[in-house]
């Protein structure tokens, strides 16, 4: 199996190849359970991360978690998948399948006036950016289409962000490098045609952004700027 590190650098490697805009990085340590966690945010091409503290309004996030149990194993190794069934957590399995692990790519819309006071607008909406989807990638994995509304006392409903989900199950790639800098070039290319349509689609300006009212920053998480892990 290949190591976390293995895994990482070829990772950057795609973003690279395919030149995706990066904005930042974030690599995280659970220090109880030594598990690991890594967030690559990208933006358009040509589109420069000004905000300060805040989010840009446009963004595609790459994320996965490295349960310990995987770190154990690529570094002792075994014959078999039957060895990591037994150290490895069950949630981080399909089914019968063997181990996998899952990497989201997350993007995060900008939001217009008239969808974010009107949430009857959001289904026509959610089913755009599917078929948006669909059409640049001709194939039927889903995109799951999220959105957080708050509920203010003496005020309608309102739409605070709106996120598209793709998961990507990295299956037999965990033991051939090669595959998965296959798997890893087609995620890049993916997120790369699509966060550009989203954008043609739907701006990138600040103006658009749901979260650049007056009171964003108190509800706003920090952010923290890293260089990649394997840099």
């Amino acid at each position: 199996m290949l190591t976390y590190e293995n895994f990482v650098a070829t990772l950057l490697s795609s973003i690279e190849r395919i030149e995706l805009n990066v904005a930042y990085t974030q690599e995280l340590l659970d220090t109880h359970a030594l598990g690991r966690s890594l967030s690559i945010t990208c933006l358009p091409d040509g589109i420069e991360d000004d905000l300060g503290p805040r989010e840009p309004p446009l963004r595609a996030t790459i994320t996965f978690r490295w349960s310990p149990e995987f770190t154990v194993f690529s570094l002792r190794g075994g014959d078999t998948s039957d060895d990591i069934e037994r150290m490895v957590d069950e949630r981080l399995f399909q089914a019968q399948s063997g181990p996998s692990l899952d990497v989201e790519v997350i993007y995060t819309i900008p939001l217009s006036p008239d969808p974010q006071h009107d949430i009857t607008l959001l289904p026509t909406l959610a089913r755009r950016i599917q078929e948006l989807h669909t059409m640049l990638t001709n194939v039927a994995h889903p995109l799951w289409v999220e959105t957080l509304l708050s509920f203010e006392e003496g005020h309608a409903p309102q739409v605070r962000s709106l996120t598209a989900r793709r998961v990507w199950s990295i299956d037999e790639a965990l033991y051939d490098i090669e595959l998965l800098a296959d798997t890893f070039d087609e995620l890049c290319n993916e997120l790369h045609d699509m966060l550009e349509a989203i954008a043609t689609h739907y701006g990138s300006t600040k103006s658009h952004n749901t979260n650049h009212s007056d009171n964003a920053d108190s509800s706003s998480p920090d952010r923290y700027y890293l260089k990649p892990p394997t840099a």
